[in-house]
């Protein structure tokens, strides 16, 4: 097979010319004289085809990687104390205010407020959440929605960034939607220090425990 690394595309009014750089799902990186591009393969000429994708399969899974996954099937979560409840649905009707009023300040104060509760009900590590700016596309066209992120074994390190802004229009999130990403999030803190988790996997046990805290959260959002 003959592996093409110069090529062709149209620009403008003109064609340009120039060398493969890195070769993406949807797109190809070219470097030209004019600077760098990233064309899709329909225009390339000579035509190119997408990298298929490898696919990583159970099968390739380690022992630990498989136990984790049956474990986050399986575990379900504690209800939360309703002495508890009443705080953190103080904390959710605030954060759902700071959202509608578009209040950058308090919506990271509140969802702060919010997981920390959280973590406080359930003994986990301190958990430090970043809300603001817009969400960011994925490269198969989603959207980002928010991100934890481990460092190392510094607990004291990790956190959970929320974006609080649509990527699209950039109009502030549905109370409802950003809570639930706030609790998706802090579902895998939650998996590695409550369940002793290193991977922690989308499975329905994950979205299982995930659903039953936000619909207890999110009752004062119900009441018009």
């Amino acid at each position: 097979m003959i592996d093409i690394k110069i090529v062709s595309f149209p620009y403008k009014d003109e064609i340009l010319k120039g060398t493969i750089k890195r070769k993406n799902r949807k797109t190809v990186t070219v470097e030209t004289k004019q600077g760098g591009f990233r064309v899709p393969y329909s225009l390339l000429t000579p035509k190119l085809k997408p990298p298929i994708q490898k696919t990583k399969t159970k099968k390739d899974w380690s022992a630990s990687q498989t136990s984790d996954y049956n474990k986050s099937l399986k575990a379900a979560i504690d209800s939360i104390p309703k002495q508890r409840i009443k705080v953190l649905h103080v904390a959710v009707k605030l954060l759902a205010d700071a959202l509608n009023e578009g209040n950058e300040d308090a919506i990271k104060e509140f969802s702060n407020d919010t997981i920390a509760e959280m973590n406080q009900i359930y003994n986990l590590p301190e958990l430090r959440i970043y809300t603001g700016g817009k969400r960011r596309y994925t490269r198969r066209g989603g959207q980002y929605y928010g991100v934890y992120r481990t460092r190392g074994k510094d607990e004291k390190r990790h956190s959970v960034s929320v974006y609080s802004r649509t990527a699209k229009t950039q109009k502030f999130v549905a109370p409802r939607t950003f809570l639930r990403t706030l609790l998706h999030e802090w579902g895998h803190h939650y998996d590695k220090y409550r369940l002793r988790i290193e991977n922690t996997y989308h499975t329905k046990g994950f979205y299982d425990r995930i659903n039953t805290v936000y619909q207890k959260l999110k009752e004062p959002l119900d009441v018009n």
